[in-house]
């Protein structure tokens, strides 16, 4: 998927607040730093950025590339309801001059994934009547209606919503818990059906976005290291890594870096 959704949307956002920024150096300070975290996937840190910018800037208008952040933040710490209400109000303040189709797509994907079904069907139709140019989001929102469509006219549509629910988690950089096993299951008891099919793409996906967020964290425990000389973080998101990531994790360059941690630290 892309990176992390949203991620298709930063270039746009900061194009606007870059210009708010270029007036404030501690913003435009700010917006570097919550952009690196982010990539970093530290999404515990960009929270904390965003909300000592606000304490530095309470009552002024917030840029709207920081709540975007910050909105993604949320998310992805299990926040949805935070992440939907932050990015419902930096639409409201976007340029009418600039398009709003990834945020209202972004939102919608949001709403679903939050069970607030009929709130996403608004926004995936509202893509589609404003006869946007960016044609593969109108692709997409056609095809979640009408995946949507399908899965209400079946009575049995429990797995195609399962599987819809888990897509729509993917495609924005979540992996559900147990939905690796799930898609198993159903590759098990259904081989060769398109259920099966497309679960198939699905474990490909999650093995991708949690072989990205591995590397991510290796990233910032190399740069901990590097550059702040933080053995004891370094040592802990190591240990994250192999926990959480083990079937992806790069255990070799874990490995290298540990015993880098051990000569410089001593212990």
């Amino acid at each position: 998927m892309k990176k992390l959704f949203f991620l298709l949307i930063i270039t746009g956002t900061l194009a606007f607040s870059s210009f708010l920024a270029a007036l404030d150096g501690t913003t435009l300070n700010f917006e570097k730093e919550m952009k690196s975290e982010f990539q970093r996937h530290n999404y515990k840190k960009v929270m904390q950025l965003y909300k000592d910018y606000i304490s530095v800037h309470e009552g002024n208008f917030i840029p709207l590339s920081l709540r975007v952040f910050y909105s993604q933040a949320l998310a992805d710490t299990g926040d949805l309801d935070g992440a939907i209400k932050i990015l419902q109000e930096v639409l409201s303040d976007w340029p009418v001059s600039m398009s709003l189709t990834r945020l209202q797509y972004d939102l919608a994907n949001l709403l679903f994934m939050q069970g607030k079904k009929e709130e996403a069907r608004s926004l995936y139709q509202k893509i589609l009547v404003q006869n946007s140019k960016l044609q593969e989001i109108s692709t997409k929102s056609r095809e979640r209606l009408s995946q949507m469509k399908q899965v209400e006219s079946k009575k049995k549509g429990l797995l195609s919503l399962q599987l819809l629910d888990i897509e729509t988690s993917l495609e924005a950089g979540e992996v559900p818990e147990g939905s690796a096993d799930l898609l198993k299951q159903i590759q098990e008891k259904n081989p060769g059906s398109p259920q099966a099919e497309r679960g198939k793409v699905l474990l490909v996906k999650i093995s991708e976005i949690r072989t990205e967020k591995s590397r991510a964290l290796l990233d910032e425990a190399r740069r901990l290291f590097d550059e702040e000389k933080k053995y004891d973080d370094v040592r802990e998101l190591l240990d994250q890594i192999e926990k959480e990531y083990s079937d992806v994790a790069e255990i070799k360059s874990i490995e290298a870096l540990r015993k880098e941690v051990k000569t410089k630290s001593g212990k």
